[in-house]
């Protein structure tokens, strides 16, 4: 029996998804839970998993095709079952072939000169995907000079693109015969396209910025006992024969979670002007990668004693670096951690529709005078906290920062 492969929902906000690359060709034998597509959102790519041992029978939506939660991409079944007429008719009515956009494309870009106004009246209200909109906006593309080839004539982000890609090419023409550039062989560079993963952390980010009230603020935590404490655990879960990765972002990560308990309004989202509050802690682990990065989650981590935490961070970083479906959405809070990379203070830049984001640096030592007014060598770590300042204010931020400090640097409160 026929199987079908649905565009999954990979975030809250998420109502739509793009066709990346199909890893398997029609007629190619696939396995249950074997990578078959690669599809992405406004934030994120993931591998989507065959739903069934098989055949892939059909490719509903090809590549850079976008298609809606839900909705069918590729059918999965045996050799020799036939597809049903119905399904194709019906995919063929939403899709039109590429040429046929291009050339609506191109007129209305000759055809509608700037400041047109339709003579007929009001303009109808158009039907735009919100991942068209956002990419209308960042490339200044008029969504009332596109033709929409989606379902009952929506607006794709494919067709903006195209229509972007006209204005460019138009002038570009247009520079070149007005100003003939001189060619400096010093003056050399590489010209490449970007990847879908950078596109899409672009998307975010501009968003990100132009969306939200973002304010970070800076302070510096002693983990000077912090320190003596890890390296203990760490001794003792040797001695124990323990396979336990005790890395100071674990430690942060439980401070984290515990100040998110202890100030639950800065797990809030904002979403269409209402606030959602969460007693459970989802983090986010900003991790790099070759060519982007992604923000794999730790679900529940208010559950999770510091032993099984750092087992659930070591396993949701490896797979997401692995390529594999990591979990990468429902994060209530995220951090960043660049102390590898030497840098001490930063501006973390949230990730939608989250409310905070930690951003952490390298450590550094410094000398302090002590309650006796004798000079100590500490150890003092770097944080750095943005926040929306539409849902939170300085005040409470700045309380939440202090209680992560207190947590650090009195670190047997992580086990209690």
């Amino acid at each position: 029996m026929a199987t079908s492969i649905l565009m999954p929902k990979l975030g809250m906000t998420m109502t739509e998804g793009t066709v990346e690359e199909w890893l398997k060709q029609p007629g190619d034998t696939v396995k249950e839970g074997e990578g078959i597509v690669t599809i992405s959102s406004d934030k994120l790519t993931s591998e989507v998993e065959a739903p069934a041992d098989g055949i892939l029978l059909k490719v509903i939506k090809e590549m850079s095709e976008e298609a809606e939660v839900g909705e069918l991409i590729g059918i999965v079944g045996q050799a020799g079952e036939e597809v049903g007429e119905a399904t194709s008719a019906s995919e063929k009515e939403k899709t039109e072939p590429t040429a046929e956009v291009q050339e609506k494309a191109v007129q209305q870009v000759e055809q509608q000169p700037e400041g047109h106004q339709d003579m007929k009246g009001p303009q109808r209200k158009r039907r735009i995907s919100p991942a068209a909109r956002k990419k209308a906006k960042a490339l200044s593309v008029d969504i009332s000079k596109v033709t929409g080839t989606g379902p009952k004539g929506r607006i794709t982000r494919r067709d903006i693109e195209q229509v972007a890609e006209l204005q460019v090419a138009a002038t570009t023409t247009e520079e070149q015969v007005t100003t003939k550039p001189a060619v400096h062989e010093e003056e050399a560079m590489q010209v490449q396209g970007m990847s879908a993963m950078r596109k899409s952390i672009a998307a975010n980010m501009q968003h990100s910025l132009e969306s939200t009230a973002q304010l970070t603020l800076h302070r510096k935590a002693d983990i000077t006992n912090l320190l003596a404490f890890q390296k203990k655990m760490r001794t003792e879960a040797a001695e124990n024969n323990l396979d336990l990765k005790l890395t100071l972002t674990v430690f942060l990560a439980r401070a984290v979670t515990l100040s998110l308990q202890a100030h639950p309004e800065v797990n809030t989202h904002l979403i269409h002007d209402q606030l959602h509050q969460f007693e459970e802690v989802h983090l986010g682990i900003a991790t790099s990668l070759e060519d982007g990065l992604v923000v794999p989650v730790v679900k529940h981590a208010e559950r999770l004693p510091l032993g099984s935490l750092a087992k659930q961070m070591k396993h949701v970083t490896e797979t997401a670096r692995e390529g594999k479906n990591a979990e990468l959405s429902g994060a209530t809070f995220t951090i960043s951690n660049l102390g590898a990379q030497g840098i001490e203070y930063f501006t973390p830049i949230l990730n939608p529709p989250e409310s905070g984001i930690l951003g952490v640096g390298t450590f550094v030592q410094e000398l302090r005078l002590d309650e006796n007014e004798q000079v100590k060598q500490i150890t003092s770590l770097p944080l750095s906290l943005t926040f929306d300042h539409r849902v939170l204010d300085g005040a409470p931020a700045a309380e939440f920062l202090n209680t992560i400090a207190h947590y650090l640097a009195k670190p047997y409160l992580l086990l209690l």
